[in-house]
């Protein structure tokens, strides 16, 4: 018999149950039906403004949205109509004239998905290629759900640069498309919106009163509005470019005492995100975006060290637990302490507690409480001459005195300096155990991610260093054991909240230490968070520089493509086609080879073109004119053989439409006759047209989107003039790899000699790494030495493929870790310290 809180009603044919007062939207989506929508999401309340969970409802005109439509007893609902397919599709595909869209209508998409699955690294989206969100975009799956393969008109570009001001979350609003779950998630989770809409019509954008920054305006940093947008417009800066994870695992935070659940999102092991759990309560900053970055800071220890006069080695752990078991012995009994607090779990303690009392017959098992900003301190008992230790918990007065110290860890610190042996703990997210909270309840902890290196569980290490001291106890092995002999039991993770923790409400009370280490020192962006009674300041100076390199010009031509005019006159000099040079944006930059665009012997100038995808091309674009670099040097790299073949076609897409300009002169002026294509996904991507028409005989411009010139790639059009038996006596091609290899394939079969710039696969310029190493034909070449251009048939291009995408990892994590640009002044009179004669 039907319950009186519920209803029946058909959806699509099927007779379902529904709860009263449940929306269309909620009921089909629980039983497993999919209805479209963006605007809507289950953690906030029906909204009805995208238009895209439209449904036909017998008796009902028109078509009502779903979401705000409440179930009604005996109702007929249909979702899938072809009429709703259409009115869907118009709806989205009006959505998407504001929205980078070339991708989803490409005609070659499922062959570049197949070559670089994998978002490019970008500054601004300009497709789905460059999409931090690219997995699991939402526009993105209902374009193929509709699809929908072409759009009205040309869509706009807002040109709108990314905001990258506040400390955690990047904002490009060039993705956005207003669904408003951003503005709706702060005011539902805090009760007030530090964001809202603003401007109106095609100028509406989400953002700040007055043009205030999210600090300025109040923002608590939970994250929330980056959780529910369908898009990537909002985008956790460290895990953005990591992709979807791979596994999300509910846990317990252990930052602080409040034991907050939250789901850890991890990717091959490592934590990359973290969320909440309960729709209704937000976490604090610390939670939400700290923990991947704590657990990931390269300086974490991943393997024993052993003190060999007045420096650490690495040794196996064997000898590391023998190395312990014989500094230890000595010290039985009230000689010995052992120190922790409780960001250890309860079992951890429990064998702590076992090995202190029982190996080492020592009253002296002290576990620290930690104060409101986390600091944990102790003062040792009289007598102690070693201590074992689990953080930075002993200040160095106390150390002075003690004949051993021995440290188990997750990183270096003051006490761990002056120890004996340092032994790797895994914590926090790696490892499984029990928390107890500020309420005194027991709060689960879930592995969800691996420990680095060598890093063990605490209580393992501790059982295993008993046996090597020749104990029969503590000897367990499992969490499970311990749990049992201790009497852990009722353990429940902290899902609704009671209350919004006190950090939540205002980061400024968040805890500043975890184990006696500084938190912001692993979390760069806590910095820039104001700490009650207290300021944090920034890394980072910024001073004039008074050397070569100054930034003569510097605009973004089109979205995260850059010119920049550098004054250069010894590489102005002597540059020829095809060669690049090798910039480093300040002293902390990478050195990175960029291909030369054009130069001016007599004003002693370069230009290049550079695309924003990492770490050191976004301090290029960060840098302003009259700036420096603090290093150049070139040209290198050997140019292109220019001499009169006859017919060449010189392709360039993204950066390779600015390098391929001095090609298409220098071939013309050799007296080919010159064809010109530049490649690129919308109209807004587009530029040098004028230029390039200039110094070709022919100039074809292609967008993907077919919204300026010939609709599709460049390649295309090389494929029809060689099908219609046009002759091409050579064909140039620079661009992304995947540019390159649909080249190299389509003029492979007419015989049509094609060279390829290998320059996305340099990483030093200077042959020394070895990353741009390729396979060409049956030799091994280097692609900065040998290169840059490669006969493009004898290519690997699958190892080209692999090669960009090697450092990828290491990028990632430095784009997260963006510094700003530091600029030293270099003291008069001094010049460069390298070998460059400057």
């Amino acid at each position: 018999m039907k319950g009186l809180s519920t209803v029946e009603l058909t959806i699509d044919g099927k007779r379902l149950t529904a709860q009263a007062g449940e929306t269309v939207l909620d009921c089909a989506l629980r039983h497993h039906i999919d209805i479209p929508h963006l605007c809507a999401h289950e953690n906030l309340p029906p909204f009805g403004a995208c238009r895209m969970c439209v449904v036909e409802i017998e008796g009902m005109r028109g078509f009502p949205t779903s979401c705000t439509t409440p179930v009604a007893e005996g109702m007929v609902v249909q979702t899938n109509t072809e009429a709703l397919r259409k009115l869907r599709r118009n709806i989205l595909a009006m959505i998407m004239l504001e929205h980078p869209s070339a991708c989803l209508v490409c005609g070659k998409r499922d062959l570049c998905e197949e070559y670089r699955p994998k978002a490019e690294k970008a500054g601004r989206t300009t497709g789905c290629h460059t999409c931090n969100n690219k997995e699991g975009c939402e526009v993105r799956r209902l374009s193929e759900e509709l699809e929908l393969h072409e759009l009205p008109v040309a869509p706009q570009y807002h040109e709108r640069p990314v905001e990258r001001s506040n400390p955690f979350m990047d904002r490009d609003l060039n993705l956005c498309i207003l669904c408003g779950r951003c503005v709706r998630i702060c005011k539902h989770k805090h009760g007030m919106a530090v964001i809202d809409f603003i401007d109106r019509s095609s100028q509406a954008r989400i953002g700040e009163a007055f043009e205030h920054s999210l600090q300025e305006a109040g923002c608590r940093f939970c994250g929330s509005c980056v959780d529910v947008c369908p898009t990537g417009a909002l985008a956790d800066r460290y895990a953005k470019w990591h992709g979807k994870p791979d596994t999300f695992t509910a846990t317990t935070c252990i930052f602080c005492d409040e034991a907050c659940a939250l789901e850890v999102g991890s990717s091959e092991g490592q934590s990359v995100t973290a969320r909440a759990i309960d729709g209704d309560t937000p976490l604090c900053v610390l939670g939400r975006f700290g923990i991947p970055e704590f657990l990931n800071e390269g300086d974490r220890l991943r393997t024993p060290l052993k003190r060999v006069g007045k420096v650490l080695r690495e040794l196996e752990w064997m000898e590391a637990l023998d190395c312990v078991a014989e500094q230890l012995k000595p010290y039985r009994g009230k000689r010995f302490a052992f120190v922790c607090d409780t960001t250890s779990t309860l079992e951890d303690r429990h064998v702590f507690k076992m090995f202190t009392e029982q190996v080492m017959q020592s009253p002296h098992y002290i576990e620290c409480d930690a104060d409101a900003r986390g600091v944990s301190s102790v003062m040792l008992p009289e007598g102690v001459e070693a201590v074992y230790c689990t953080g930075n918990f002993v200040d160095p007065e106390g150390l002075e005195n003690l004949s051993c110290i021995i440290v188990q860890d997750c990183y270096p610190s003051a006490v761990s300096e002056r120890a004996d042996v340092v032994l790797p703990a895994a914590v926090f997210t790696e490892v499984d155990g029990t928390i107890q909270d500020c309420g005194g309840f027991k709060r689960p902890l879930f592995k969800a991610t691996d420990a680095p290196g060598q890093a063990r569980p605490e209580w393992r290490i501790l059982c295993d260093v008993a046996h090597a001291m020749g104990a029969s106890a503590p000897a367990y092995d499992s969490v499970e054991a311990i749990a049992e002999a201790a009497g852990i039991n009722n353990r429940q993770l902290r899902v609704e909240m009671e209350h919004t923790p006190v950090a939540a409400q205002n980061p400024a009370l968040r805890r500043l230490y975890f184990r006696g280490h500084r938190i912001d020192e692993r979390v760069p962006g806590m910095r820039r968070l104001p700490v009650e009674a207290e300021q944090v300041s920034e890394a980072g100076t910024f001073e004039d520089l008074d050397t070569d390199f100054e930034i003569l010009s510097k605009r973004e031509i089109v979205p995260n493509t850059y010119e920049i005019v550098i004054h250069a006159p010894a590489v102005a000099k002597k540059a020829q086609p095809g060669q690049f040079c090798i910039v480093m944006a300040d002293e902390r930059s990478e050195r990175v080879p960029y291909t030369l665009a054009d130069w001016d012997a007599e004003q002693g100038s370069i230009t290049l073109v550079v695309l924003e995808k990492g770490q050191s091309s976004r301090k290029l674009a960060l840098l302003e004119e009259g700036d420096h670099l603090a290093h150049l040097t070139g040209p290198l790299g050997i140019p292109l053989e220019i001499k009169n073949y006859g017919t060449v076609a010189l392709a360039g897409g993204c950066y390779g439409i600015g390098a391929i300009l001095p090609l298409v002169r220098a071939m013309k002026e050799a007296g080919n006759r010159v064809i010109a294509l530049a490649e690129a996904r919308s109209h807004y991507l587009s530029y040098y047209r004028e230029r390039l028409a200039a110094v070709s005989d022919e100039f074809i411009q292609t967008t993907v989107d077919g919204s300026l010139g010939v609709k599709g790639h460049a390649v295309d059009v090389i494929a029809s003039k060689l099908a219609a038996g046009e002759t091409l006596d050579r064909v140039v091609v620079v661009g992304c790899p995947f540019m390159m290899k649909l080249m190299a394939d389509a003029t492979r079969s007419y015989a049509v000699p094609t060279w390829a710039a290998l320059n996305p696969i340099m990483l030093d310029g200077t042959g020394m790494c070895g990353a741009c190493r390729v396979s060409v034909g049956e030799e091994t070449r280097f692609a900065c030495v040998d290169g840059p251009f490669f006969d493009a048939h004898l290519v690997d291009w699958s190892e080209v493929r692999d090669r960009h995408m090697a450092y990828s990892a290491a990028e990632i994590h430095s784009l997260g870790r963006t510094d700003p640009v530091t600029l030293h002044r270099r003291p008069e009179g001094m010049g460069h310290t390298c070998s460059c004669g400057r």
